[in-house]
Parts: structure tokens; C-alpha cells; sequence
């Protein structure tokens, strides 16, 4: 059961998706806000929170960042209008582990619910082509990729992450359990200083 959450401020938006995820058998709405100010009041813990950006108060960009400093657990997902690079990388920046814009349908709404539990990245297509011209057209030098700091399983777990392997396929790949991938990922995270994977596939370019 993967446990949900989602912070909107547009009361036909939110109703609509939460009447969309009470639908759905393998979700567990934990509540619905409708700024991160009463998310953060109430303090839930869902494996996934569903977070605007455009929000009276705190925005979503320093709520994601705010939410994911006092838990890094929570899969944050920006769902929002806003499809312009400097929002998109802000995001990643503060934690959010992907981006849908809101014309995306539910029933792919729940697949992305789904892919960033499992520890994928889900983005909406247009999104998902600004990253990666942005990162495609950019180099780093080699003596700044930080392989030194990692040990060489980490390095691994590294590479199959950034090449979107979800948590149960690099399990399956080095024959080890999810929950010593969660710990390997944790220790990459906290060496290199970054806290999604967007931000790990920049270290490494």
C-alpha cells in the first residue's frame, strides 16, 4: 500500500484527484491540503506527496525544500502549470523527485505515483526533454566527477540509478536486497551533498 498526500490550493483540482486516488486500491490517501503550511502542521509522512508550486503563503518550491529537510523519505512530485526551465530546476533543486504538469491524465498521474515509490523519476514528456537538453549540453571535467568519494558497489548503484533502473531492478542486477539499495543510495546522497536524482546525474556529467 503506498501511502499519498497532495498539497493544492484549488479546491476543484484537489477534489478532483483525491476522489480519483480514494478510487484506488493500492493507494492510501493520508490527507489533503491546501497549503504547505497545513501539511507541515499536520506533519504526515506519505511515501509520495502530490505538491503545486503556485500556493498562497509558502510556495511549493520552499515547501519541497523545507518538507524533504525534515523528511527525505517523502517522494515529492510538483504537479503544476508551469513548464519553464527555471522552475523545473528549481524543483529538483529543493528535493522534488519529479515533475507533471497538471494537464497530465489521472491514470498516468497514478503510474508516475507508482514509478517514484519504486524510486524512479517520473516527468511529464515536455518536462523530461528540458532536462535532458539541459544536461546534454552540458560537460563537467573529469577530475570533478567525484568517483573518489565513492566506494565501488556505491559506484554501481550509481551508474544503474542514473540510467533509470528503479530500486527493485538494481536489486535484482547486484543481487542484493532493496533495503541495502536504500542504504547505498542514502550514503551516495549524503557524499556527494544531493538529495535527488537529477541532482546525481549532474555530478556525474
Amino acid at each position: 500500500m503506498i501511502t499519498v498526500a497532495i498539497v493544492e490550493d484549488d479546491k476543484y483540482i484537489r477534489s478532483s484527484i483525491v476522489e480519483f486516488l480514494q478510487m484506488q486500491p493500492d493507494f492510501n490517501l493520508l490527507g489533503e491540503f491546501g497549503s504547505v503550511e497545513a501539511f507541515m502542521k499536520a506533519d504526515p509522512a506519505p511515501d509520495v506527496l502530490l505538491l503545486d508550486i503556485e500556493l498562497p503563503g509558502i510556495s511549493g518550491l520552499e515547501g519541497a525544500f523545507r518538507i524533504k529537510e525534515k523528511n527525505p523519505a517523502i517522494n515529492i512530485l510538483m504537479l503544476t502549470v508551469y513548464e519553464d526551465r527555471e522552475r523545473i530546476f528549481k524543483a529538483l533543486q529543493a528535493g522534488a523527485t519529479g515533475y507533471l504538469l497538471k494537464n497530465t491524465p489521472l491514470i498516468k498521474i497514478r503510474t508516475a505515483i507508482l514509478e517514484a515509490a519504486e524510486g524512479g523519476a517520473p516527468m511529464s514528456p515536455l518536462v523530461a526533454k528540458k532536462v535532458v537538453a539541459y544536461f546534454s549540453g552540458k560537460a563537467v571535467p573529469a577530475e570533478e566527477i567525484p568517483h573518489e568519494q565513492l566506494t565501488s558497489r556505491e559506484h554501481e548503484v550509481s551508474q544503474l540509478l542514473i540510467n533509470g533502473d528503479t530500486y527493485k531492478q538494481i536489486a535484482w542486477r547486484l543481487n542484493i536486497s532493496p533495503d541495502t539499495v536504500r542504504q547505498h543510495i542514502k550514503n551516495i546522497y549524503r557524499k556527494l551533498q544531493v538529495n535527488s536524482r537529477v541532482q546525481l546525474i549532474n555530478e556525474f556529467r
